[in-house]
This record gives structure tokens, C-alpha cells and sequence, in this order.
């Protein structure tokens, strides 16, 4: 009888565990990533987005940015001063004995939460002999995931393509590699990262080790279904489903589609389409022909308003990643061929209408050969909705001559940061591989923090490959459709699509980046930023400006 009662017991207990519900689920996580449409609503479950990173702690004060910039060594390599110093790597938050052995604390989080990227990058030690990641999840001793660096992040010893990946895939040195990993990883209470060098003897500054981590908290009372060691399995299906959908065509499915019609476009003059009803633009396709390419990308300007407020403004070069040359890249929200053709999948809402156009801003003619738009119905939540935004900051032939934070936009208002892409042409002559425009460090202020929430190791480290590596390169949120500038003179191009690692803000968001070239020479600096936004958002950008604030 004890027997019987006690397998009943056990039986309700395991149908209570099956049964229980959460607010946020490693599918359903799996489930926004591909979703072009989550972008555009405020979220259910409301969240911050932060980052950890192995950023130098001697920068300290954004009011010393102005002196800070004109520091220059008298002899040997310039590692800048307080605000720009540059050494951002092996900086943890703090050392641990585990077992013995020392821990180096990477990223800590205490409530519900995701890690949503692991960005890595090594050097010296670390690449030679390595160590384990290590992560706890909701304070237990056992870890969750605790595997050799290299196989856990960019390899395959966790999950494989495209979850995991290094770029550039090709380069001439394997250790010049951005490791990447993005498979989400939710814990209920909390989270610890850490990693443990496989020699003991080593200390923490042999290792040659940057790293960023970017993860959500969410709000107190927010439950989450936790990762554990049998995450992956459990759900191999479900993963291998999103990579499908991460890395295959799309399929539009619209009820309408809206064609301009093809023609002559000559300096001055804009053509249109309108869109009516309470929809959503489900992708945007543009193919151009000139006798000058690249005024045609640079100074045919795509604008769109919504509901009568313009919130697009962007060269179509730069809106599809690719500045002003046509070049191939695919990601999950922008697609460009060599054939000239662009589309974009970004899923753009609106409670009445929507105005596209192209206005030719250059010198000569240009061709319109397809500027078509497929929409369907859709909802608009006054509470959730929002309207996509596109902004554009150009700053030609840029003086370089001290170091200062670019401003990539600054907005007031309520939404969400999801997409940039940067296009600079590095005219300093020098080609014997020092030539490298992009040691600057991104900095993110997020509802008026007076220090950034996300403070970056590199330029070419945000944009999630490594040691200014020139390859060409196109992964889901990533792409650099060229890199001829990146230590010699020549254009690149780099874009960063953030699946799931948008950043919410709930009043403002400042995006800087620092400007730092080793031989303090002009350069070409033109960044595109995109986010979404409840209407009447404000927004700007100055090149010049030295407060971070």
C-alpha cells in the first residue's frame, strides 16, 4: 500500500514538473531569434540588456575623454590613457579558488536572465595551451557547461553552425579568429561564467584573453526555464530547426506586393509607393543600374515615413550593408548578389500608411530596375507596436588626430536598438600591417547612465571577428561584405544584426564608438544605425562629440 502511494506521489510530482509553465523557454527563445516581426514589439516580458567584457578598468571617467585623447607615447606602442586605454584584455571581475584552482570570474548575474552572446578572442597562453569556460546556473556547484574554451565557443563541442562559428572562417593565421557563440542560455536565479587555465602556474595576465558576454535580465518575478547539460539534447530538434531558418531563404508570405515603376531616376528627382491600411512592410527590394555604382549606393537616399513621420533616412548602399560598391553578403535580415540586387526582411509596422521612396541625391542618372515592397495585415498595438527607424552619420575625410567617441546616434524616446552597420575608407598609405583604423572601443548608454552598460574591447570585436582581419565573411547577425581597408588603404564594410541581443530602452540610448587610427591620419567614417520605436522618438548624431553622457 506504502508502495502504491508512493509511485502515485512520484507519478503527480513528475506530471506537475511536465505541466509547469514558463514565461520565457529556451524554444521560445529559440523561437524570437527567428522571428523578423519580435523586433517591432515593446516585449511581454520586459528586460535590460548589459555586457561584460574584458575592457581595460583603467578607463574610468568619460570627463577626461577630451584630455585623454591627446595623449601620445614618446617611444613604442601607443596604449592610449584613462578614458581610451587599450589594454582590454585579461580584465575580469575578480578571481575565485574552486576546487583548488583559480576561476577567473567573466560575467555574473544574479535574477532571471539569458547570456544571448559569447565573443571570444586569444592570444599568447590561451591560445597554446587554453582552459575551460565554466557555467554555473542558479547557484549550483555542478556546472551546467564546463568545456575547453575553443570547443564551447566557435567550435563545435556544444552546439555546431550556425549557433557556433569563428570569423573570418579563412584567414592566414588560425589564432586571428573572433570565436563566437550564440545559442541562448537562460537561468532562473542566476548565472556565473568563468574560466579555469588548464596550468595553474599561469597567471591571469599570460593568457592574451578578450572576451564579451552580452545577456538579458529580466525582471524580478519573470520565471525562466533554466539550461542545464541536457538542454541541447533535449532539444535537438528544435535547434536544428532554428538553424534551418537562421540560414535559408525566406519565405515572404504577403498578401500585397507594391511595385514603383522602373525608369530613369535623374539628380534631383524621388519616386514613390504608398501603402495603406493598418500592415507591415515584409521586405524591401531595390536593384539600381549607373554608369557611377558607387554614387548611385552613395547618394540614392531611401526614406520611408510612417503614419506621416519620416522615421528612414539612409543612403541604399549603407542601408544594405554594403557602402558603395556592390557586393555579395547574406545575413538574416539583409541580402545582397553580385547581380546588384538588395533586400531587406526587417518587418516594418503601421497603423495607416507607409511612403517609400528613393530620392536621387547624386550627379547622374540612375536606373531603377526593382523597388518593389511585400506587405500583409497586421495588427497595430498602440501598446507594443512600433514604428522601424533607419539613420545615417557620414563624416568625410575625419581627423583622426586625437583620440575621441564617434557618436553613432543618440535617441530619445522608448524602443528598442537592434542593427548597425559602419562603411570607412582608410586612405593612409602604409601596407606593411599596422595600418589598422578600428582599435576603438564601443561604448553604449542605456536611460542616462553616466557609465556604459556595454563597453567594448575593439571596434572589429563588436562587429564579432578579430585582429582586423581582412576576409570577406557573412554569418546570420554578422557580415563584413569587404575588409580591403583593414591595414592597408582601401573601403570596409562591417554590420552587426543583434537576433536576439537588442538592446531595449525605456527613455534614451547613446551608441559611441571610439575613434583610434595608429597613425592619428584622416579617414572616411560612415555609420548606419537601425532600431525600432514608439512614434514621436527624436534622434541625432554629431561626429565631434567627446562626452559619453
Amino acid at each position: 500500500m506504502k508502495k502504491t502511494i508512493l509511485s502515485a506521489l512520484t507519478f503527480i510530482l513528475a506530471l506537475s514538473a511536465a505541466a509547469q509553465s514558463y514565461d520565457v523557454t529556451f524554444t521560445g527563445l529559440l523561437d524570437e531569434m527567428t522571428d523578423p516581426a519580435s523586433h517591432a514589439r515593446w516585449p511581454v516580458h520586459e528586460y535590460v540588456c548589459r555586457q561584460s567584457s574584458s575592457y581595460s578598468r583603467a578607463s574610468v571617467d568619460p570627463a577626461t575623454a577630451a584630455e585623454d585623447g591627446k595623449f601620445r607615447p614618446e617611444s613604442g606602442r601607443d596604449w592610449g590613457k584613462g578614458w581610451f586605454e587599450n589594454h582590454d584584455f585579461d580584465n575580469y571581475l575578480r578571481e575565485e579558488t574552486i576546487d583548488g584552482q583559480t576561476e577567473y570570474v567573466m560575467q555574473e548575474d544574479f535574477g532571471p536572465g539569458a547570456i544571448l552572446g559569447f565573443w571570444t578572442a586569444y592570444g599568447g597562453y590561451c591560445d597554446e595551451d587554453g582552459g575551460d569556460y565554466i557555467i554555473y546556473i542558479d547557484g549550483e556547484e555542478k556546472p551546467a557547461v564546463r568545456m575547453q574554451n575553443k570547443a564551447l565557443v566557435g567550435g563545435t563541442g556544444l552546439v555546431g553552425y550556425p549557433f557556433s562559428y569563428v570569423a573570418p572562417a579563412k584567414t592566414e593565421n588560425l589564432t586571428w579568429l573572433g570565436h563566437n557563440l550564440t545559442l541562448p542560455i537562460p537561468y532562473a536565479k542566476s548565472c556565473k561564467v568563468t574560466f579555469r587555465p588548464y596550468d595553474p602556474s599561469k597567471t591571469a595576465k599570460t593568457h592574451g584573453h578578450y572576451y564579451q558576454i552580452i545577456y538579458r535580465s529580466y525582471k524580478p518575478g519573470t520565471t525562466v526555464e533554466s539550461f542545464s547539460e541536457n538542454t541541447v539534447k533535449q532539444y535537438a530538434k528544435e535547434i536544428y530547426a532554428c538553424g534551418v531558418k537562421l540560414t535559408g531563404d525566406k519565405a515572404v508570405l504577403s498578401d500585397e506586393v507594391r511595385r514603383a515603376g522602373v525608369g530613369i531616376l535623374a539628380p534631383g528627382a524621388e519616386k514613390a509607393l504608398t501603402i495603406k491600411g493598418e500592415k507591415c512592410i515584409t521586405s524591401l527590394s531595390i536593384r539600381l543600374g549607373s554608369a557611377d555604382m558607387a554614387e548611385a549606393l552613395s547618394r540614392t537616399v531611401l526614406k520611408i515615413r510612417f503614419d506621416g513621420e519620416q522615421t528612414v533616412e539612409c543612403p541604399v548602399g549603407n542601408f544594405y550593408g554594403i557602402g558603395p560598391r556592390q557586393l555579395s553578403h547574406c545575413t538574416f535580415y539583409v541580402r545582397t548578389d553580385s547581380d546588384g540586387m538588395m533586400t531587406a526582411y526587417w518587418v516594418m509596422p503601421f497603423a495607416k500608411k507607409a511612403e517609400v521612396s528613393l530620392e536621387n541625391r547624386g550627379a547622374t542618372d540612375v536606373e531603377i530596375k526593382m523597388f518593389r515592397t511585400t506587405s500583409r495585415p497586421c495588427t497595430w498595438d498602440p501598446e507594443r507596436s512600433m514604428h522601424f527607424y533607419a539613420w545615417y552619420n557620414e563624416s568625410r575625410e575625419l581627423d583622426c588626430s586625437t583620440k575621441f567617441d564617434y557618436n553613432f546616434v543618440t535617441i530619445t524616446g522608448k524602443g528598442r536598438y537592434v542593427a548597425d552597420g559602419l562603411t570607412i575608407y582608410n586612405y593612409f598609405p602604409d601596407d606593411t600591417g599596422i595600418n589598422w583604423w578600428g582599435e576603438g572601443d564601443e561604448k553604449i548608454f542605456v536611460d542616462g547612465e553616466t557609465f556604459p552598460s556595454h563597453f567594448g574591447t575593439g571596434s572589429e570585436d563588436y562587429y564579432r571577428y578579430a585582429y582586423c582581419r581582412p576576409q570577406p565573411f557573412s554569418y546570420p547577425g554578422i557580415s563584413q561584405p569587404i575588409g580591403d581597408g583593414n591595414k592597408t588603404p582601401g573601403l570596409t564594410c562591417n554590420n552587426r544584426y543583434r537576433l536576439l541581443d537588442d538592446i531595449p530602452f525605456e527613455k534614451s540610448f547613446a551608441f559611441f564608438m571610439e575613434i583610434w587610427h595608429p597613425y592619428y591620419d584622416r579617414m572616411d567614417y560612415a555609420p548606419a544605425t537601425f532600431w525600432y520605436a514608439f512614434p514621436g522618438c527624436r534622434f541625432h548624431s554629431t561626429s565631434t562629440q567627446s562626452s559619453s553622457k
